[in-house]
């Protein structure tokens, strides 16, 4: 029997929380139609769907990646691998940040370019993230970053084709 002191609310640690990727990707979503010349109300009802379709596919696409390629990390610790993307994405945030402010502030309409970056350092982060919670493998850093790559080109893509 394992005894944890120091919990106050019982025995388990809390969940790694993964509220803040999300709301990154909404971020990017909602500043998206406002780096186009025009600013209309279907590209940003767009840009949030493709946003939010996109977090949802980046952050479960990395979980199930990593536990399927690390039985033997999945079987120690359930839950590593939304640990590690969790931990992961919070790379985003600094990236969300500048987006923010580059577009506010110097009026530069390049917010993809900081969600891309964005996308692409948070997933090798989370793979990174993984390796030390027991991972094995260099899969670990590449199968996330060519994840991450195709999502935000596509991302990139959809963006593009915009209203």
């Amino acid at each position: 029997m394992e005894m944890r002191l120091g919990y106050a609310g019982g025995a388990e640690p809390a969940r790694v929380k993964l509220w803040p990727a999300y709301l990154c990707f909404v971020i990017f979503g909602i500043l998206m139609p406002f780096s186009k010349p025009e600013f209309k109300f279907t590209t940003l009802l767009f840009s949030l769907i493709a946003a939010i379709v996109m977090g949802l596919l980046a952050v479960n696409l990395l979980i199930i990646a990593f536990n399927s390629g690390n039985a033997a990390a999945r079987q120690a610790d359930g839950g590593f691998a939304r640990e590690a993307v969790g931990t992961g994405m919070l790379f985003m945030i600094p990236f969300t940040v500048l987006a923010i402010l580059a577009l506010t502030v110097l009026g530069w309409n390049a917010v993809m370019p900081f969600a891309s970056a964005a996308i692409t350092t948070a997933a090798a982060t989370a793979g990174t993230e993984a390796m030390k919670r027991g991972a094995q493998g260099l899969k670990n850093v590449m199968i996330p970053t060519l994840v991450a790559m195709l999502l935000s080109t596509v991302w990139m893509m959809l963006t593009g084709i915009m209203p």
